[in-house]
């Protein structure tokens, strides 16, 4: 009997070594990577600086900011693809803290926020904000600490069931992917009373889910074929996540 536990032990731990082996190779091969203009936007400039460690931090290269985003990237994509946008957020006076996630799937870490700002005590007001898995995760995070944020906006995506904001006084903010009439998913629709009812949904029409940033490759399935270009859909991304900012900071006051 000991020996058959001892061997059924092993085939266990191999079965899981193999698991694990399996996920690792998948997803290295399914990873979302930046594209060279992502790449080339993580550079510093007369803008915003750029410091790169635990996190990945874009601030202004002036000025003291007072509201601060925490970002969670999407399932298994490289977060340095979301830099072109960014950039541009934190170029008009925000510090945006990317936060890289355990084998690039922010599920594995949700509370990383926690950490970002033990890390900045200078901001005075804190948006999480996330896309896709991220977004959900971000969605999870902001239930969890209602009180102690500014806003929640999400990218494509929607809170966990058992992490609902309907009754949430928290400001909530949608940017969705949509038909070019401005429709979104079926899929989010039926997810809205996740939402408090006074969110806000900001409609991409046109818009693809990866669009969201700028990536080569991923393994991610899209509904449909872009309407729009990358960088046409990055401008309403870029427009709608500022006026969420400025929304959250007014309601802040």
């Amino acid at each position: 009997m000991k020996k058959f536990l001892k061997y059924g032990a092993g085939i266990v731990a191999l079965a899981l070594l193999l698991l694990a082996g399996g996920f690792y190779a998948w997803g290295e091969m399914s990873l979302a990577k930046p594209t060279d203009a992502a790449l080339a936007a993580m550079q510093s400039d007369d803008r915003v600086i750029i410091e790169e460690g635990r996190f990945i931090s874009f601030r202004p290269a002036s000025g003291q900011p007072d509201t601060g985003v925490i970002f969670y990237p999407g399932a298994n994509c490289d977060s340095r693809g979301y830099a072109p946008v960014f950039r541009r957020i934190a170029s008009r006076g925000y510090l945006v803290v990317d936060v890289p996630m355990p084998r690039y799937f922010a599920i594995f870490a949700p509370n990383r926020a926690d950490e970002v700002r033990a890390a900045h005590p200078e901001i005075k007001r804190w948006v999480i904000a996330g896309h896709s898995m991220g977004g959900a995760m971000a969605g999870y995070y902001a239930f969890h600490h209602q009180q102690e944020l500014a806003g929640l906006i999400i990218w494509d995506s929607y809170p966990p069931a058992q992490n609902s904001l309907a009754d949430s006084e928290l400001p909530v903010w949608h940017i969705h992917r949509a038909t070019l009439e401005g429709a979104p998913p079926e899929k989010f629709e039926t997810m809205r009373h996740l939402f408090p009812i006074a969110s806000t949904w900001i409609p991409v029409p046109g818009g693809i889910h990866m669009y969201f940033g700028s990536f080569d490759g991923g393994g991610y399935k899209e509904q449909w074929t872009p309407k729009i270009s990358r960088e046409a859909q990055q401008d309403i991304v870029v427009t709608a996540t500022l006026n969420a900012l400025q929304a959250m900071e007014a309601a802040g006051i």
